[in-house]
Order: structure tokens, then C-alpha cells, then sequence
């Protein structure tokens, strides 16, 4: 035989030699005599070989006495850390013997090791957050941050509500939140109907500097708009517009949002921020520098969280080189929990929706009106 016509598997390694006859075991996990076999030939050559032991393991089988193939699994993993199926059958045998710690030990060890069981394992394990010493034992594990955390909010926001709010509040005791798993913990306590909470939740994230910026009851001046997630302002990015703040002439504070249209027709759903509205009466006012020259409207919008939109506050359109004011008055209902503030423009049509030049906004309040106060209308443009 030539050099040639010897496939080589370089994860595996030499052609020949304990790493390939172990490599060559794998298919035989239900033929105890030939895996046996396979380890014997391996520790004649490396008699530390994990791998052989791992094949010991196999062959013993679930039911040996006195838990012959758990200390095999346990020599292998010893041996050689990397041993993704040692590490797996040691899960297995620990939690099936209520070692819980234990299993999830070797749970970190698996997902440090095999990057592409992360999702799977982690949803299987979630499945369980009603077994305190489970949740106790991954939170332990997590706030170490090992490099398989990143995986963890998305496997949260696959499961129910219930438990991924279980699971964080554990979570966020015993290490900050990063912002993926806040930005679960706040969807799963609004799907919960408790957007009280969530804001509350999001609020205890920032720093004291940006706690400072939150108003009543959000940043209307773009102040923190370099906040993301949570109830800080949000927008996408979409082709034809350019949303960004701009520190130049604001109403009020530092800053204002600017809006650059290119002249392409755009659906324009601009900036939004969620809000906690308790029910009552409430008066949104909004300054704007509107120089898009367009034929409709922009508005803010207020609706709630999953039904009607509570007002629609037009913005003084025209191309202006001042700052103009427009409010409203509205009215929250007792079963509008959670509500969502957003820019939008009014335009129907493409023509419409043909948009160039600059808005900006600035200096955006809701003020709760007390029941006895009787508000003039709306007032005109300043």
C-alpha cells in the first residue's frame, strides 16, 4: 500500500494507532465483547488512554454493579476532558442518581467542549426550572460566564414565559443580567402582564448616570437615546432614511433626534419606546422642525401594548426653520396595560411616501392630567 491510498482524518490523527482504532469503535456501542476488544488493544499501546476507558464504560453497560461504568466514565473524563460522549454519559448518570451538582458539572464541561449541543442541551435543561437545586447549580455555573452563557437567552426566549422570568430573577442575583438576557426577562415579564415590573427590571440595569435621564415616565429628550433594549428608544435602520441625535439648537437638553430622508419612498415607522401607563388622562406633546416639504404628516402614536391606538398627535408639517409644538389629550383604560409610543408619517401612496430633507424631534412629554384639571384644546402651532 502507497502513502497515497491512506485516507487520513486529521481530526483523528495517524492512520494507524490508539486514536484511530478508538475513533473506529464508535459504531460498535452494541457490541460489548468488540468494545472491549478495541480498549484492550488501545491500553496495550497507551495505557492512559481516555478513550479506551470511555469504551470500557460502554461495554459495562447502565446495569453494571456498583456503578462500574460510571468510575469508567469518570477515569475517561479525567484522562481526557475533551471526551464529549464521557462527559455526556456522566450527565446521565448523575442526574439519573440525583446528583445534581454533580451532572451539572459535567453539563459545563459538555458545552465547553461541543459548541453545536449548546441549544439543544440548554432547552432540554430549561425545561426544568421548577427543580430548585437544577437552577441553583446553573446559575452557580453561569455566573462564572463561561463561553456557552451566550447561548442562553436564546434558548430562553424559546421557553414559556413563567420559566424564563424564574430562571433570570435567580440569575440576576447572583450576577448582572447581560443585555440579551434582559432584553428576554423584560419580553417574558410583559408577557406576563406585568409591564410595571419589566420597566422596573430595565431601569435597575442602567447605570446611576443614565437612571438619572429616565423622566416621567420615559426619555423624551433623547437625552439616553444610546440606550438599547428594555424601554429606551428603538428604530431600524431602514434604506432611505438615517436616524441619529444631533446636538445642534435642541428644544431642551443636549441633544434632539434628527431624521435624513433621501428621497426614496419609504414606510416610515420611526422611533418608538415602550411606556407604562397607569389608566387616566394623559396630555402628549411633541416640538418638531419639519423640513421634508412632504404632503403628509408625520405623528406620534399611542396605542397599547395588544389593542387600539389611544391618539394619533399630528406634527405641524411645512418646511420651517423653527421649532413648533403640537399636544393632545388622551385616555389610558383600565385594561390597556403596557403601551407603545411611536413615529410614523401619515403617507398612503408611493407619491406620498416619497420623502426628502430633514426632521427633527425634540422635548416629547406625557404629562398625567389630574381629573379635576379641564385642559384648553389643542393649540396651534408656535
Amino acid at each position: 500500500m502507497t502513502w497515497q491510498q491512506v485516507r487520513v482524518d486529521a481530526e483523528v490523527g495517524a492512520p494507524f494507532g490508539p486514536d484511530r482504532l478508538v475513533a473506529g469503535a464508535r459504531g460498535l456501542s452494541n457490541d460489548a465483547n468488540a468494545l472491549t476488544a478495541v480498549a484492550r488493544d488501545t491500553l496495550r499501546d497507551r495505557p492512559i488512554d481516555g478513550g479506551a476507558f470511555r469504551l470500557l464504560g460502554l461495554a459495562a453497560g447502565p446495569d453494571s454493579d456498583g456503578g462500574r461504568a460510571v468510575d469508567l466514565y469518570r477515569t475517561a473524563a479525567r484522562l481526557s476532558p475533551r471526551d464529549d460522549i464521557a462527559q455526556a454519559m456522566l450527565i446521565d448518570a448523575s442526574f439519573a442518581q440525583g446528583r445534581v451538582g454533580e451532572g451539572v458539572q459535567h453539563v459545563d464541561a459538555l458545552l465547553r467542549i461541543a459548541p453545536h449541543l449548546r441549544a439543544p442541551l440548554l432547552a432540554s435543561l430549561l425545561q426544568h426550572t421548577g427543580n430548585s437545586e437544577l437552577v441553583e447549580a446553573m446559575v452557580k455555573a453561569l455566573a462564572a460566564d463561561p463561553p456557552w452563557r451566550g447561548a442562553l437567552a436564546t434558548a430562553l426566549a424559546g421557553t414559556d414565559p413563567t420559566q424564563a422570568e424564574a430562571f433570570l430573577a435567580a440569575m440576576a442575583n447572583a450576577a448582572p443580567l447581560t443585555p440579551a438576557e434582559l432584553a428576554v426577562r423584560v419580553e417574558a415579564l410583559t408577557a406576563l402582564g406585568d409591564p410595571t415590573l419589566a420597566r422596573k427590571v430595565w431601569l435597575q440595569s442602567l447605570s446611576e448616570t443614565d437612571r438619572t435621564l429616565d423622566g416621567s415616565p420615559f426619555d423624551g429628550g433623547f437625552e439616553g437615546a444610546d440606550q438599547t433594549g428594555g424601554f429606551g428608544w428603538k428604530w431600524n435602520d431602514e434604506p432611505g432614511v438615517t436616524i441619529a441625535v444631533d446636538a445642534i439648537d435642541p428644544v431642551e437638553g443636549q441633544q434632539s433626534l434628527q431624521m435624513d430622508f433621501s428621497g426614496r419612498v419609504v414606510r416610515f415607522i420611526g422611533p418608538r419606546q415602550r411606556l407604562v401607563l397607569s389608566p387616566g388622562t394623559y396630555e402628549i406633546s411633541s416640538a418638531v422642525d419639519d423640513r421634508t416639504g412632504s404632503s403628509r404628516r408625520f405623528a406620534w402614536f399611542v396605542q397599547c401594548t395588544q389593542g387600539p391606538t389611544l391618539v394619533e398627535l399630528d406634527l405641524p408639517a411645512g418646511s420651517s426653520s423653527q421649532w413648533q409644538t403640537e399636544r393632545a389629550t388622551f385616555d389610558v383604560p383600565p385594561d390597556c396595560q403596557g403601551q407603545q409610543l411611536t413615529l410614523r408619517h401619515t403617507g398612503r401612496s408611493m407619491a406620498e411616501r416619497q420623502i426628502s430633507g430633514v426632521l427633527r424631534v425634540d422635548d416629547v412629554r406625557l404629562r398625567k392630567v389630574p381629573s379635576s384639571v379641564t385642559l384648553p384644546s389643542a393649540s396651534h402651532p408656535e
